[in-house]
């Protein structure tokens, strides 16, 4: 036998034994044919957005179910203070002076005019209702007003009555879903869409406890999973290595399903490296903002050197802690005097003791150091120089400049150090969506039977945002998908 028909037999030989192997596996063990549920509206992600799409959906007659892949509802909203900005609601008749046309130009300027205008526009217009729309189904609220610009009196806050205002919205939906009748399929995690060869998706196929599943859509899936902040490999995919540092201030389990599934379909992808940043304790979750904007003290690094402008608002803080720090740590300092300003360092304190998180403190600014494991000639060194900085009016010449008009030294003890880490709060990014919250391929056109609302989609925010703009937009456009899907839904059924 020549030596190539030797190889030619055998390669036959070792292709014949494996087919043989492969048949006999699969005789021994079939493969399940896949349990399915046809629905007209499929919702994946028990968070606000969610919620909002699944009873705006039920409202609007089609037979809608929720997935959810915990086995409750844990997604961002519940570690959130409940915020949505808003205007025109029946809360804020008092305040004629705002409009929508303010609004929307205040959340164009922030995003430095890269979100798109047509989404910010359906907000401003619908996020009002939105806010009434949740009242009437038993969600309480109250009106902060008179903030600084640009929130105003633009934020509606649930309280939380001993739980977050986000966990309060979260609770006041599930009991109108449960009056509704609206199932949610917890332990439900959705994997791949179903769409035919044409990419017109048709259901989501789901892992829940009794195996796989498919949930058949008449109207459309809508995407409500969240971002993907929790995904270490996607945030050094779309923002960068140093990204990964940042500590994630909600939700844990919020790690890119929107991204996954909607790439099977290709989805266009749009503002991938932006994101909504915050300071955070490094751990504990307690947020230091409100003490690092009162115009005390300053803000050191581990080294106790001073490395940004404390004047900085707290999404470009949080990044530069991450950014120019080595292990996304600082501190801020701060001296007794504080409390001459609404009692804002004592309020902060008890605040944090009430969540478990204990501050550094002493009399002098070389004990304070000592305790917080700072360096202590260089903290002393960079307190002497700010001190006279501020007693000769150059607090605006250091470096970095210490901007606030009326500065004060540290002088008063005894003195706090407040750890504060840079934290990721919700990525921006995300499949692209229209007015119509349909999600968009490549070629700009509607993906058939996708839709995607909240932090799940793209095109809403870049950059920065108003206070409450996050859950503004998952009500918003959960009840715009749910309308749409629905209509969808009811056409296919007379088709």
């Amino acid at each position: 036998m020549q030596r190539r028909d030797m190889v030619k037999t055998s390669l036959f030989g070792i292709g014949a034994v494996a087919a043989a192997g492969i048949a006999e596996t699969a005789a021994a063990a079939p493969a399940k044919k896949r349990t399915r549920e046809e629905w007209d509206v499929v919702v994946v992600g028990a968070g606000f957005a969610g919620m909002c799409a699944a009873l705006e959906a039920a409202e609007q007659g089609a037979k809608v179910v929720l997935l959810e892949k915990m086995g409750r509802p844990d997604g961002a909203t519940v570690y959130s203070s409940g915020w949505i900005a808003a205007v025109g609601s029946r809360f804020q008749k008092n305040h004629p002076e705002d409009n929508k046309e303010a609004f929307f130009n205040d959340m164009m300027k922030l995003s430095g005019y890269h979100s798109d205008p047509e989404l910010i526009r359906v907000y401003a217009d619908e996020a009002g209702q939105g806010i009434d729309w949740l009242a009437d189904h038993g969600t309480p609220f109250y009106l902060w007003e008179n903030l600084p610009a640009p929130e105003l009196s633009r934020c509606l806050i649930s309280p939380g009555e001993g739980i977050t205002g986000g966990s309060m919205l979260i609770r006041c939906l599930m009991k109108a879903l449960e009056k509704k009748g609206v199932p949610i399929r917890y332990n439900t995690k959705a994997v791949e869409l179903i769409a035919d060869d044409c990419f017109n998706v048709e259901g989501v196929s789901c892992i829940t406890k009794e195996g796989r599943k498919d949930f058949i859509a008449k109207g459309g899936v809508i995407l409500t999973t969240g971002g993907y902040g929790a995904n270490q490999a996607m945030v050094d995919q779309y923002i960068g290595p140093w990204a990964s540092r940042l500590i994630v201030r909600g939700s844990p389990w919020i790690t890119g399903e929107n991204i996954l599934m909607a790439n099977q379909v290709h989805a266009q992808l749009v503002n991938m490296d932006q994101f909504y940043a915050g300071p955070i304790t490094p751990t504990g979750h307690c947020n230091p903002s409100p003490l690092m904007h009162a115009g005390y003290g300053i803000q050191v690094n581990t080294q106790g050197r001073r490395f940004v402008p404390e004047t900085w608002l707290q999404v470009p803080k949080a990044k530069a802690i991450a950014e120019r720090t080595p292990d996304n740590r600082s501190f801020m300092l701060i001296g007794q005097d504080a409390d001459a300003n609404a009692n804002i360092l004592s309020n902060t304190i008890k605040r944090f003791a009430r969540l478990g998180f204990e501050v550094f403190k002493g009399d002098t600014i070389e004990a304070v150091a000592k305790a917080a494991g700072v360096p202590e000639k260089n903290l002393v060194e960079t307190v002497k120089a700010f001190n006279a900085a501020v007693k000769a009016g150059k607090a605006k010449e250091l470096d970095p400049p210490y901007e606030y008009d009326e500065p004060h030294a540290l002088e008063t003890g005894p003195f706090y150090m407040i750890p504060a880490a840079g934290g990721m709060a919700s990525t921006f990014g995300g499949p692209k969506i229209n007015t119509k919250a349909e999600v968009q391929n490549f070629e700009h056109q509607s993906i058939p039977g996708l839709y995607a609302a909240g932090a799940a989609a793209g095109g809403l925010w870049y950059q920065d945002d108003i206070g409450g703009n996050q859950l503004g937009g998952g009500l918003v456009f959960g009840r715009v998908a749910a309308r749409n899907a629905a209509i969808r839904a009811k056409s296919r059924k007379n088709a």
